[in-house]
């Protein structure tokens, strides 16, 4: 069972490969949905062998757990960039920008979320985004924007619950606007963890 992305490569043509059954993926996901493509149609797609496919991806759970962390990676890069400082500012900001990348490309998103399902579910998935949240959340202790009694780790699940949840919920009910939803349980629970001043 995936339960992260396959590790980062560092050999360039592999790079490539691996990019190329991905976004192979994702177009057939798009087209014919998760559950119809198979790994040998990716690979058909990518113009690679169905060994080097799974080479890449030995289940095809694993794609959706790469399309996570790349949208993970790209927020985090954004708010690195930025000029934020302030911890809750920061965890707004990250779950703003992934709910945005979530809804720019709705069908993707959707059938993702299928196969995370079909693939892992929610009983076996430790969130990738707690390493994230994890650095933000210790920071913002140590600077004492967010509150000296409050356990990081169960507010860094709590948080990336929210995403997880309200992202089901999109899922289901596609005409709902996610970011507006999930901006607005982040900042319940923010106001549980930000120290008063």
């Amino acid at each position: 069972m995936p339960t992260a992305p396959p590790p980062p490569l560092s050999n360039p043509r592999a790079v490539r490969t691996r990019k190329a059954l991905y976004d192979a993926a994702a177009r057939l996901f798009v087209a014919k949905g998760y559950e119809e493509t198979t790994m040998a149609d990716i690979a058909a797609e990518a113009g690679a062998s169905r060994r080097t496919a799974f080479n890449h991806f030995p289940n095809k759970g694993d794609i959706p757990m790469v399309w996570v962390r790349q949208m993970a990676d790209r927020v985090i890069e954004e708010i690195a960039a930025s000029t934020i400082e302030d911890a809750p500012e920061r965890i707004r900001a990250y779950f703003h920008l992934l709910s945005e990348a979530v809804e720019a490309q709705p069908e993707l998103s959707r059938q993702m979320m299928l196969g995370w399902t079909a693939a892992l579910g929610p009983a076996l998935y430790e969130s990738q985004l707690l390493a994230d949240l994890a650095p933000i959340l210790e920071e913002g202790q140590q600077r004492g924007t967010i509150a000296a009694g409050v356990d990081l780790a169960v507010a860094a699940r709590a948080l990336s619950d929210v995403l997880q949840g309200a992202v089901f919920r999109w899922v289901r009910e596609p005409d709902t606007v996610l970011h507006e939803r999930i901006d607005d349980v982040i900042e319940l629970v923010l106001r549980a963890i930000t120290a008063t001043s």
